[in-house]
């Protein structure tokens, strides 16, 4: 008995080191990126989720960015067998330049291919506006769809830095150069040109709901979320 005990003991190491490689493999596998694979005809999925941005590393983790979103849906764009794509929403949207990146990227899937976009939860601003080339538009009951517009804040914290007795100095080699600056008053002129800014890029977003969904509410251009009853009364949705 005394020598299987002796043999089980020196055999562990070797059990334990192929037990972590057996794990080492397996979570390899599953933490692969999303691909599509089949040799029959399918309907691929894609879910788009959180903010719509570029990659990014903060304390909370790293974010799914938006390359990796629009590299999903160029590989069902060229996979023969992929006959249509889900594409299923649930973000608030996200920045200007990101947003619209994934819009250009539905927009030449759909040239190809049938899609379909669902809105699970969230499918807000620039996330409705990257759902808005798909055939058809669709949302479960409890979703929330919208928000049509664009938005931008600048924070102000000149009065709070005095009252603590910090004095910010900036050396700019224009005046406007720190436009948006956080440690001082705007002026009118750089109100002007932040507002222009904004409704610029919502004309833009504009035509794109009108050219893609026809005559919708004015309300959809309040900025408003809707829910689904609403949404497609508005003319958001299928």
């Amino acid at each position: 008995m005394s020598g299987l005990k002796e043999k089980v003991w020196r055999k562990l190491p070797l059990i334990i080191i192929l037990t972590v490689v057996i794990l080492g493999v397996v979570l390899a596998v599953f933490s692969q990126r999303q691909t599509f694979t089949s040799l029959q005809p399918y309907v691929a999925q894609i879910t788009i989720t959180g903010t719509i941005d570029y990659s990014s590393s903060s304390i909370l983790g790293t974010t799914t960015g938006v390359e990796e979103y629009i590299r999903l849906i160029k590989q069902a764009e060229e996979d023969p067998l992929a006959k249509a794509v889900i594409l299923v929403f649930d973000s608030p949207g996200g920045t200007v330049t990101a947003s619209d990146d994934l819009y250009q990227a539905v927009k030449r899937l759909a040239s190809k291919k049938l899609v379909v976009a669902y809105a699970k939860g969230l499918m807000a601003s620039g996330a409705y506006m990257a759902a808005l080339p798909a055939k058809v538009i669709l949302a479960s009951p409890t979703s929330e769809v919208g928000s049509v517009g664009v938005i931008m804040t600048v924070l102000n914290v000149e009065n709070l830095l005095g009252k603590l007795g910090i004095t910010v100095y900036t050396f700019k080699s224009g005046t406007l150069k720190d436009i948006g600056s956080p440690y001082r008053n705007m002026t009118e002129q750089e109100i002007k040109i932040m507002n222009d800014f904004v409704n610029y890029y919502f004309e833009i977003f504009k035509e794109r709901v009108i050219m893609n969904r026809g005559k919708v509410s004015d309300e959809v251009f309040t900025g408003q979320p809707f829910t689904p009853v609403k949404a497609k009364e508005a003319g958001l949705i299928d």
